[in-house]
């Protein structure tokens, strides 16, 4: 299910995972379609409003920007291209922008149906989701002006109304300085006035109301000439009059009861549309409701504003236990807040029974046990009567429903950091500038509420990028000095406290734990952890158990397929703080070292066998946790650090992890006198990865330094030679490799070590191929497909498929060629492997290119992105190669020779490699076409060069480009 926003920032989802879509002219196309969604838009008219002013803009190139929109889209249907023009298929209903003006037109309705307290619901969900600016993403195009236009009215419309609302639910005072604030930036709005006038006179204070009317029958003088409209003239009259149709009347109470106790918040409710929404619904068709959530995350909040909207006959009445110390206390704080009700007799239950209220019962997490019983009495005894109830755990009643609360959606949190920054410090404005910092910040903070609330109030003395800054010390800096709330909701620390003084003993040990897991844990690495606290493996269950039902730990499933456990990064920070006091820090680290060995020692005994995807998952999935288990065992148990290196090296050549050399590197320098095994792998690692990176300089000295090392050591030396085979053929070296290889395959040939015989073959594949020996490089990969397949190396397999896919090309099968590509890329992103996917996806273009598929340029456009995401730029300069030859054909000689440039650029600096010799070729050719002096000359010394390396492709392109037929 496709949904569109474009009124703030552009966004799109499909099935609720983000699209990315172009920048630039793709965005506005977006923009443009998503206006009219559902209905087509002529093509010479997106020419005439995307492109105005400009003669022989043809159709095919909004053609270009549409099939653009469509891959991002991810769906060929979602933009449907016909003779009446494009259509953006999407439900109008779920693009913002039309949502929002349906949403004016429902409000609208409803307020004029007499129902404000869901036109005030629906209008303050129609305001969410505008941002700053209207259309922002449009610029200042021509075209968007009258949608602009027409939305900003939207907006005032919905703001309007939902003032109303408000004031028909029995809003005045709190709403006076809104409508103030309101009339000076729009002070032609006659409407606004209006409100703001009964407003006043409905807070008692009728001269400021004539005040008010005479104020705007001066401006709308001076401005227009004109005089106040029979709105407002009758709206003076009756001021005047005191007429009883400005106080509505209000439905009595039965003696001894008020229409509730709900406080007016100072702020509208930042966010939360779908939420109060959803919490209106289940107090309607359920009598217990209970609002669970983590401390700060905005139950109360949630909450009152749900009780304030609610119809109960007998009111709303809001019961504070945080202050209750026993369940004893619980009928005295109802007494207290709830009129006849006789704590001192204990009996609630008897006391409410023929009310009609909704009884709100806030903050019951410490005494949960004590209050479900009661509320099972008053649910049993008082049939009208309903309950709604906060805590960080259910009341566990049957017929309860759990309504859980999560922290803000990141929009929302920018809103309401915003929102409350600018109560602090009037100049402070989100704009394009400040809104991703703050974005960034509202992240780092969890989008927590009450986080948010609190370093919003630092913006009175600091900038966004200075709270950031100070983030490390976030209980500090997360606490408002200046605010009267209770001191809970004044500092992070204090509500996260509140929490944690609750727990067993072994359910502050179990967030001791996680603390020790930045990206979460799984339940075998918890019990291991716990096990180092003192807790009983049997006991973790029942502890995470207990964590979750208090809301402070989540659990969801992690890429890997296992359900992992999370703290919130402000939970987790204040969980290690409690596990250093207590002593318990070093244990619970050490503790995460000794699970991480184990993890890596499975990992490299099974990596290379059938359970191999699972494992490169694992790594994956606890990168987090090896980062934080590496950090420790550099300082306590280094040896230990450079054998969990060495271990999961091999997952990290697969991931084609970029990080992964600079985590082997600070293992083995973290090692003063490294075990001689350890360090030479660690070496060869950090040389293959290197390689994989491009940087051949730094792969050749940590290659010969291994080398060296190795010294008479059989085992290693052979190993060196075998990594060679990786790097030697990129330094342009293959013959080399190729006898290198050799000896490799017979060493472990005869030492029963079938993997390595294999990978032997394999690499000699490619080394062959390397040298344009294409019968060699197949005889070499059946070879190594044969050893390979029933060890069940996945990834090996689906490179020696890639190896037959560049024989193929080789021999000019270019069809072939395509079906052995596609099939290794479409296996590697089975597999996770996103590198490898990228690598072959790049072969997989120029296959199709050299058959005529046109479907090549999607290929490496895919290609680079995949380069981009895994930060491989060896791979990411080969498919600029790429994609330079399909730009040639086509004829864009100066976009293929830029893509050209960077990549020759890149092939000197990092000393060669795969695709250097053909990067240079095209090159060349490019400068020879363009009549360069010199160019014909450099194509002949390549031709040269690639004659005595055999490589055949870059001959017969040189021979081509120099018009030399006969040498192809």
């Amino acid at each position: 299910m496709l949904t569109v926003a474009v009124l703030s920032r552009v966004e799109v989802r499909r099935d609720g995972v983000p699209a990315p879509v172009p920048s630039g002219l793709t965005t506005e196309l977006l923009v443009r379609l998503a206006l009219d969604a559902g209905r087509p838009v002529r093509a010479e008219r997106l020419v005439e409003e995307l492109w105005p002013g400009t003669t022989g803009t043809r159709l095919n190139t909004l053609q270009a920007k549409v099939s653009q929109l469509r891959r991002a889209l991810g769906d060929p249907a979602a933009l449907i291209g016909a003779s009446d023009g494009y259509t953006l298929a999407v439900d109008p209903g779920r693009v913002d922008a039309v949502r929002a003006l349906r949403l004016a037109d429902e409000g609208a309705a409803l307020l004029a149906a007499g129902d404000p307290a869901a036109s005030a619901v629906i209008c303050h969900e129609g305001l969410a989701l505008f941002g700053a600016e209207v259309l922002p993403a449009a610029g200042g195009a021509g075209w968007v002006l009258p949608h602009r236009v027409r939305l900003e009215e939207t907006r005032l419309r919905l703001l309007e109304d939902e003032l109303a609302a408000r004031l028909a639910l029995g809003a005045t005072g709190e709403l006076v300085g809104e409508l103030e604030s309101l009339v000076a930036v729009h002070p032609l709005r006659e409407r606004l006035w209006a409100l703001l006038i009964t407003a006043l006179y409905r807070a008692g204070r009728q001269a400021d109301a004539l005040a008010a009317s005479r104020r705007v029958a001066r401006v709308l003088a001076d401005e227009l000439g004109v005089d106040p409209g029979p709105e407002l003239a009758a709206l003076e009259r009756g001021v005047l009059a005191h007429d009883p149709a400005l106080t509505p009347g209000v439905a009595s109470a039965p003696v001894g009861r008020r229409r509730g106790n709900t406080p007016v918040p100072a702020t509208p409710l930042a966010g939360r549309v779908d939420e109060l929404a959803a919490l209106l619904a289940a107090l309607e068709g359920n009598r217990l409701v209970t609002v669970v959530g983590p401390a700060g995350v905005g139950k109360t909040r949630l909450a009152v504003e749900a009780a304030r909207r609610e119809a109960a006959p007998e009111g709303a009445w809001l019961v504070r236990l945080e202050g209750v110390r026993t369940a004893d206390e619980v009928p005295l704080a109802i007494a207290d807040a709830v009129p006849g009700v006789d704590g001192s007799r204990g009996d609630v239950a008897t006391d409410l029974r023929g009310a009609d209220l909704l009884l709100l019962l806030d903050n019951c997490e410490h005494l949960a046990d004590g209050v479900a019983p009661l509320v099972a009495a008053v649910l049993g005894a008082a049939p009208r009567v309903r309950v709604l109830a906060t805590s960080q755990r259910p009341l566990g009643l049957d017929g309860e429903l759990v309504h859980q609360l999560d922290p803000l959606p990141e929009a929302d949190a920018v809103a309401l950091f915003a929102q409350r920054a600018a109560e602090r410090r009037a100049s402070f404005a989100l704009t394009g500038e400040t809104a991703p910092a703050v974005a960034q910040l509202c992240r780092a903070l969890d989008c927590l509420p009450l986080a948010i609330e609190l370093a919003a109030a630092r913006t009175r003395i600091m900038t966004v990028p200075e709270i950031a800054r100070r983030l490390d010390d976030r209980f500090t800096l997360l606490a408002d000095p200046t605010s009267t709330r209770p001191e809970r909701r004044r500092t992070l620390a204090a509500a996260l406290s509140w929490s944690y003084d609750l727990l067993f003993p072994d359910d502050q040990r179990g967030l001791w734990a996680l603390a020790q897991f930045p990206g979460g844990a799984t339940m075998p690495a918890l019990e291991h952890v716990l096990g180092g606290l003192g807790v009983p493996p049997g006991s973790a269950l029942d502890v995470v158990d207990r964590l979750v039902d208090r809301s402070l730990v989540t659990a969801d499933a992690d890429a890997a397929g296992a359900t992992r456990y999370r703290l919130l990064e402000s939970v987790r920070v204040f969980s290690a703080d409690r596990a250093a006091e207590a002593g318990a820090a070093g244990a619970a680290a050490d503790a995460l070292v000794a699970w991480t060995a184990q993890m890596a020692a499975t990992v490299a005994g099974t990596v290379r066998g059938p359970d191999q995807a699972a494992q490169v998952a694992v790594t994956a999935a606890e990168r987090a946790t090896i980062d934080a288990a590496l950090a420790r065992a550099r300082a306590t148990e280094p040896v230990t650090g450079l054998r969990i290196a060495v271990d999961l090296g091999w997952a990290w050549v697969l991931l084609d992890d970029a990080a992964a050399a600079g985590r082997l590197r600070a293992a083995r320098l973290a090692v003063d006198d490294p075990p001689r095994d350890l360090e030479v792998r660690a070496l060869l690692l950090e040389s293959w990865l290197e390689a994989m990176s491009g940087d051949l300089t730094a792969a050749r000295t940590l290659l010969d330094r291994a080398t060296a090392l190795a010294g008479g050591d059989a085992s290693l030396a052979v190993l060196a030679r075998w990594y060679g085979g990786f790097v030697l053929p990129q330094e342009g070296r293959a013959g080399e490799a190729l006898a290198d290889l050799a000896r490799c395959r017979d060493a472990y040939a005869a030492g029963g070590a079938s993997w390595e015989e294999g990978g032997s073959c394999l690499l000699a594949a490619f080394a062959s191929l390397a040298l344009g020996d294409p019968a060699g490089g197949r005889a070499a990969c059946e070879e190594a497909i044969g050893i390979l397949r029933p060890i069940g190396d996945a990834w090996a397999l689906l490179h020696a498929e890639g190896a037959l896919g560049r024989i193929a090309h080789a021999e000019e099968r270019h069809a072939d060629a395509a079906r052995h590509h596609g099939y290794a890329a479409e296996a590697a992103d089975r597999l996770g492997f996103g590198g490898a996917a990228a690598l072959h996806r790049v072969h997989l273009g120029r296959a199709q290119h050299q058959a005529g598929d046109p479907g090549a340029a999607d290929t490496l456009r895919r290609a680079v992105a995949g380069a981009q995401l895994a930060g491989d730029r060896r791979l990411l300069a080969l498919a600029q190669v790429a994609q330079a030859e399909v730009l040639r054909c086509a004829g864009d000689r100066p976009g293929a020779r830029d893509l050209l440039e960077a990549a020759c650029r890149w092939y000197a600096e990092s000393g060669a490699g795969e695709g250097a010799a053909l990067a240079a070729c095209l090159r060349a050719t490019v400068r020879a076409e363009d009549g360069e002096p010199g160019a014909r000359e450099e194509l002949q010394a390549i031709r040269d060069a690639a004659d005595t390396a055999g490589d055949r492709e870059v001959h017969a392109l040189a021979a081509t480009a120099l018009g030399d037929p006969a040498d192809v």
